[in-house]
């Protein structure tokens, strides 16, 4: 199937669209109906009367229909002066009753078509009104998503870019809504846990509904209202709290439940060490994640091939490359040299003794080197202190104040200090010196990076992450500032809440040696991928398939002879213009048609 190229499947073609059918569903015609069926209904009755009475005798001009009609509407617009009414009293009660009722019609008609007019035309003046009118009238069958915040703004524009029907409800106006607005998604400004605020986003009518304000009391809140006003849709929470995970999947009938700073700690984490997670999978009851793993100066795989390294690490090599070079599923007789990169699948458990090996044989023992430090005691930087005592790490939490979160971290014996993180002082007392690395993840990006570079300032040699919403913005940081590592929390969680959203297709951007690649995991459906041999699609330009997974049958890499079936997973290492296509590729006809394929 192609879809339809050109003018009508340009932007412009699909507001036109969007805007006539608003038009067309909130255009006054009852009221303009009605009021022309009057002046037709009157127009008759007058022209019959005055047919009967003939006034002037039999000398009279007969009164046509068309010249009824005429007098009826002057005489609306008091156009009928004392000379041209006709002789006698058998017609004034047209003359009485016709120009008020006539011209309060006329009045009611001509202020709702200004008001359209004024909302349709002009669009400094569209409001909420239009937003409800764009989704009463264009949108069915849509994803509704509540909190535009960062990770909601994030994905929206994803789900954009997807040309997937949307809706959004945000409490305020923001920058971030402005933007979405632009680019034309319709929002709701309203408390989204208000069943009236959910209607207008049409509720009854949306496929998903995916909660992810930062709150997760009002997240709660706004699942359980959009549960009993739609029991099909599919509803994706966002929620920090692990511990009462299964019990709101069961209670609210919550098809997916994900911590924004969960899937980010980990890249924070490993980050930290030294490594880079691309992406996570949970696989059967294993999880599995896709790292990158640099060949250090002193690495011990230096002069060892990718099959020795294979086989005594116990993992998966899906692609290396060497410069500008990448090289999928690569012969296992390539020497490995410095400044290589390895891209390996492999479990969880198995990536910290993995970085540590590809980086230097003279990394020491976790615990035995200096602490890292963790700047922000929110739900990130919670979550990054956990993970790294979870890897035996020294850690030191550093926050401008007490909190919640910090007196849980109390209670783990983690050593806390608090006081303005942009001071030396408090760097300093914080044992910054003897430090392995510094995590930065206040929820303030200006913050982040003065505690940066006072750290850096301290101590050169310093590992750093930072947080950093703008991803543009970050890199350019980055480069300039050679900070390690610069994450967005809600640009890395964002394709898991979309992928969620979809109920398909996971996609991570990665770029090596500055070529871009995606990576892309996505679960078959009754389409056209159905039944197409893993091997046809190992030999398309552009697509590598890494792993296949069907029920607890993992295998990386994937039989070429596999056969794909409806609910097999796969993950593919795809170059950005092929993206398009496996997404086609893998909609139903249904899904196909509904978007303008032929």
């Amino acid at each position: 199937m192609a879809q339809k190229k050109g003018f009508f499947n340009s932007r412009q073609w699909l507001r036109f669209k969007r805007d006539t059918a608003v038009f067309a569903h909130r255009f006054p015609w009852f009221t303009a109906i009605g009021l022309l069926l009057t002046i037709l209904g009157t127009a008759y009755i007058f022209q019959l009367r005055y047919n009967q009475v003939r006034p002037g005798g039999e000398d009279y001009e007969y009164l046509t229909y068309i010249k009824a009609v005429y007098a009826v509407v002057n005489m609306t617009f008091f156009q009928l002066t004392y000379a041209d009414m006709p002789p006698g009293s058998e017609l004034d009660i047209f003359a009485i009753v016709v120009p008020p009722v006539g011209l309060v019609l006329f009045t009611y008609l001509g202020l709702k078509v200004i008001r359209f007019i004024r909302i349709a035309f002009v669009r400094g003046e569209r409001g909420q009104e239009w937003q409800e009118a764009v989704i009463e009238a264009t949108v069915k069958n849509h994803i509704i998503i509540c909190g535009l915040g960062r990770v909601g703004y994030r994905v929206a524009g994803q789900l954009l870019a997807y040309r997937q029907p949307l809706a959004g409800i945000e409490e305020t106006p923001s920058p971030l809504v402005d933007e979405l607005l632009a680019a034309d998604l319709p929002v709701i400004l309203g408390d989204a846990e208000n069943e009236e605020t959910l209607k207008k986003a049409g509720i009854e009518r949306a496929k998903t509904v995916l909660v992810c304000t930062n709150k997760d009391f009002v997240n709660l809140g706004i699942a359980f209202r959009a549960r009993e006003l739609n029991r099909r849709a599919r509803i994706v929470l966002r929620l920090f709290e692990d511990e009462i995970v299964n019990d709101i999947k069961t209670s609210f009938k919550v098809d997916a439940i994900i911590s924004r700073s969960a899937v980010a700690a980990l890249s924070f984490t490993y980050a930290a060490i030294g490594g880079e997670i691309i992406e996570t999978f949970t696989l059967g009851e294993r999880s599995y994640v896709l790292t990158r793993v640099p060949i250090g100066m002193h690495s011990p795989m230096l002069g060892h091939t990718i099959g020795q390294v294979t086989e005594a690490q116990d993992i998966t090599v899906v692609c290396y490359n060497s410069g500008r070079t990448l090289t999928i599923e690569p012969d296992p007789a390539t020497l490995l040299q410095a400044g290589d990169n390895l891209f390996i699948f492999t479990t969880i458990d198995r990536l910290t003794p993995l970085i540590e090996f590809g980086l230097s044989h003279n990394t020491p023992p976790p615990g035995s080197e200096g602490p890292i430090l963790v700047c922000g005691l929110g739900h990130t930087g919670y979550r990054v202190v956990t993970n790294l005592l979870g890897l035996n790490r020294q850690v030191v939490g550093l926050d401008f104040e007490p909190s919640r979160l910090g007196e849980r971290l109390h209670e783990l014996n983690v050593p806390l200090k608090y006081g303005d993180l942009r001071w030396n002082s408090t760097l300093i007392e914080a044992g910054i010196q003897q430090a392995a690395a510094l995590v930065v993840c206040t929820e303030d990006d200006m913050v982040n990076l003065q505690i940066a570079l006072a750290a850096r300032a301290l101590k050169p040699a310093l590992r750093v992450v930072m947080r950093i919403f703008d991803d543009r913005l970050g890199e350019q940081l980055r480069q300039t500032f050679e900070i390690d590592a610069v994450f967005s929390t809600s640009a890395l969680a964002a394709p898991d809440f979309v992928s969620a959203a979809l109920n398909r297709m996971n996609v991570r951007t990665v770029a090596i040696e500055g070529i871009e690649q995606a990576i892309v995991r996505l679960q078959v459906t009754l389409s056209a991928l159905y039944d197409v041999p893993v091997a046809e699609l190992q030999e398309e330009e552009g697509l590598s398939v890494l792993l296949h997974a069907r029920g607890e049958q993992v295998n990386i890499p994937p039989a070429a002879t596999t056969r794909l079936r409806v609910g097999d997973e796969i993950v593919v290492l795809a170059a950005p213009h092929k993206l398009d296509d496996l997404n086609r590729r893998n909609k139903t006809l249904h899904e196909l048609k509904a978007e303008g394929y032929t």
